[in-house]
């Protein structure tokens, strides 16, 4: 399936659900799971489906910041240019969520790409022999992702 919307386009496998939004004209958000997203309405970061996650999954937001108030893309936190795959899985803890959950860990990766500014947030649940090849899987994604500028 691909995902195209708000200049942000991605492929997702067969068995992953997504969806792409804006709450504002000037940001997109990419929500993506191996598993079938909530029908609700979920905050930037996905704590409804994180919450609803199988305990063996995998989901993935990225969400957009709008430039302005001394956020300017490819400067500080943003400096980094794209996603640098593959993700590290070192780069994974339980202090990387933004809703920390059992069994759950996480990463957060900010970055500019074609002049926008993003969050990545990636959370995987499940036991740590199966983490490999939930991120070959996350990688497959993530390397299909494409970026228009505004």
């Amino acid at each position: 399936m691909i995902l195209d919307a708000h200049g942000i386009r991605v492929a997702l496998p067969a068995g992953w659900s997504g969806k792409v939004f804006a709450r504002s004209p000037r940001t997109a958000t990419l929500h993506a799971g191996d598993f079938q997203l909530p029908l609700s309405e979920d905050g930037e970061f996905g704590p409804e489906s994180t919450s609803e996650m199988p305990p063996e999954a995998s989901f993935l937001a990225l969400t957009e910041y709008r430039p302005g108030a001394g956020l300017k893309p490819g400067n500080g936190l943003f400096a980094p240019r794209g996603i640098r795959l593959p993700l590290d899985p070192a780069g994974f803890s339980s202090s990387g969520l933004a809703h920390p959950r059992p069994g759950q860990i996480g990463m957060q990766h900010f970055f500019s790409q074609a002049g926008r500014a993003f969050c990545l947030y990636v959370v995987i649940a499940g036991p740590r022999a199966g983490r490999r090849r939930q991120l070959l899987v996350l990688n497959h994604v993530l390397g299909s992702l494409r970026v228009a500028p505004r």
